[in-house]
C-alpha cells in the first residue's frame, strides 16, 4: 500500500505535470489525449459516418487535437525532428474492440477505460496465479496485485490508457483457458490479441508449436484461432474495403515517425542486437519443439511460454516500457521459486524493484521544477529499461525451481 500510495502521489504530483509541461516546450503538444484517442477516433469515424481511419482527412483531425494543426513532414534522414503523428496504426478489427465507447465524449471514456484497463492487468494476475497452482492469502494476493499495479510499467500503460494492457491480458487468459482445456476459447483469445501483432507474434509460434505437438487432443485450439482471425479479417474487409493494404502503409509511415527498436538493439547496438535476438528466437523454437508435448498445466508449459514472452520483449520492436506488462508471468514465475534463487539474485530483484519507490520518495522529497532540463523525473523508470535483460538471467540461476514441485505430475506421483 504505501509503494503504491507513493507511485500515485508521484505520478499526479511530479511525472504527469512534467511530461504535459515537456510534451508543450518539446513536441508542441496542445492536448495530452493518451495512446487511446487515436483508436477512439478511428472507430467512431468508421462506424458511425463510414469513413477510412486510415486516411489523411482522419489523421489530420487527429492530429489538430493534438497539436492544433495538421502534421506534414518530409522525415529528412539528415537527424532533423520528426513528429508523432498520432495515425490510426491497428488493423481495422480493432473498431470491434472499441465500439462499445463511440458514443460516448472521450472525456467521459477515457478515466472509464483506465478503470478497465487496471482491473484487466489485476485479473491478470489472478489468473497467472491459478495457472501456477499457487495457493495465497488473500492479503498475499492484494500486495502483489498493489504492487504489480503501482509499478512504472503499468502505470505508464494505465496513464496513456495503452491497448498494450488488453493484449496483455488476453495473452494470459488464453494461456489460462488452455490449462483448463477451453481451447476454443483459448484460440479465440489468441485471435483478439493480433490487434498489436508485433507483440503477440513470438507467444502465437509457442501455442502453434505446443498444438501441433498433440493435435488430435488440441487441433480445436489451431482452428478457433484460424477461424477468428479470418473471421476479424472478412469482417474488416466488408466494414472497410482493402484494409490490408492501409494498415501496412500506415505501419510504414509508423516506422518513420515513431521509429521503435527492440531492447537488445538499444542495449548492444544494430548489428549485435540483431544478431542475438535473431539467436534467441532460434533457441526459443528449438525449446519450444522439446516441450511442445507438455500439458498445458504443467509448470514446463508455463516456463516455456515465460520464455516466449522474455523473448518478445527483448528480440521485437516493443521496448516502449508500457509493453511490459507480458512480463507478469515471468515475474511471479520468478517470485514462486524465491527460495530456489540464490542470495545474489534476490538482491538483484529487490534492487530492480525497489528502486522506483526509493526514487519515487526522493523526488517528492526534492521535487524538480517543470522548467529544469534535467532528466530526474524519468529517474524513477531508470533501471525499468533493464528488468527484461535480468529477468531471464535470475530465472536461470534458480535452484530446484519449487513451481516444479506444485507441478499436477509431480504431485500426482
Amino acid at each position: 500500500m504505501l509503494a503504491t500510495g507513493l507511485t500515485w502521489l508521484y505520478a499526479t504530483s511530479i511525472l504527469g505535470p512534467w511530461n504535459q509541461h515537456r510534451a508543450e516546450v518539446d513536441d508542441g503538444v496542445e492536448a495530452q489525449m493518451g495512446d487511446l484517442y487515436s483508436p477512439w477516433v478511428g472507430t467512431r469515424e468508421l462506424l458511425l459516418r463510414r469513413r477510412n481511419p486510415y486516411g489523411p482527412e482522419v489523421s489530420h483531425e487527429i492530429q489538430t487535437v493534438f497539436y492544433g494543426h495538421a502534421i506534414s513532414q518530409p522525415y529528412p534522414e539528415s537527424g532533423a525532428k520528426i513528429t508523432n503523428e498520432q495515425r490510426f496504426t491497428y488493423p481495422v478489427y480493432a473498431v470491434f474492440l472499441l465500439a462499445p465507447t463511440v458514443y460516448a465524449d472521450f472525456v467521459r471514456v477515457r478515466p472509464w477505460a483506465r478503470f478497465a484497463l487496471g482491473l484487466l492487468t489485476a485479473i491478470s494476475v489472478l489468473l497467472v496465479l491459478d495457472i501456477f497452482h499457487w495457493q495465497l492469502q488473500w492479503e498475499a494476493v492484494a500486495a502483489l496485485t498493489l504492487f504489480i499495479l503501482s509499478s512504472p510499467q503499468i502505470v505508464q500503460g494505465l496513464r496513456f490508457e495503452q491497448l498494450a494492457l488488453i493484449v496483455g491480458f488476453l495473452l494470459i487468459a488464453a494461456a489460462w483457458c488452455a490449462s483448463r482445456h477451453h481451447f476454443t476459447t483459448a484460440g479465440a483469445l489468441l485471435a483478439l490479441s493480433t490487434i498489436k501483432p508485433q507483440m503477440v507474434f513470438l507467444p502465437l509460434c509457442w501455442f502453434a508449436i505446443w498444438a501441433v505437438g498433440d493435435l488430435p487432443k488440441r487441433w480445436r485450439l489451431a482452428a478457433s484461432f484460424i477461424g477468428t482471425l479470418t473471421a476479424l479479417v472478412v469482417a474488416g474487409e466488408l466494414l472497410l474495403p482493402g484494409w490490408v493494404g492501409y494498415f501496412f502503409a500506415g505501419i510504414a509511415a509508423y516506422r518513420k515517425y515513431a521509429p521503435t527498436s527492440s531492447l537488445l538493439r538499444v542495449a548492444l547496438g544494430d548489428t549485435l542486437g540483431e544478431i542475438l535476438g535473431g539467436i534467441i528466437i532460434l533457441a526459443l523454437l528449438l525449446f519450444a519443439w522439446r516441450n511442445r508435448q507438455q500439458a498445458a498445466d504443467s509448470c514446463q508449459f508455463s516456463v516455456t511460454f515465460a520464455a516466449f514472452l522474455i523473448g518478445a520483449i527483448l528480440a521485437f520492436p516493443i521496448s516502449t516500457p508500457f509493453n511490459q506488462v507480458m512480463l507478469i508471468l515471468p515475474m511471479m514465475l520468478l517470485v514462486q521459486d524465491w527460495k530456489a534463487l540464490p542470495r545474489i539474485s534476490r538482491f538483484v530483484f529487490i534492487a530492480l524493484v525497489s528502486w522506483p519507490s526509493i526514487m519515487f520518495s526522493l523526488l517528492l522529497l526534492f521535487p524538480p521544477g517543470l522548467n529544469s532540463p534535467s532528466q530526474l523525473p524519468l529517474l524513477p523508470s531508470f533501471l525499468v529499461l533493464f528488468f527484461p535483460l535480468f529477468l531471464p538471467l535470475l530465472l536461470i540461476t534458480r535452484r530446484h525451481p519449487a513451481s516444479s514441485l506444485n507441478s499436477p505430475e509431480l504431485q500426482l506421483s
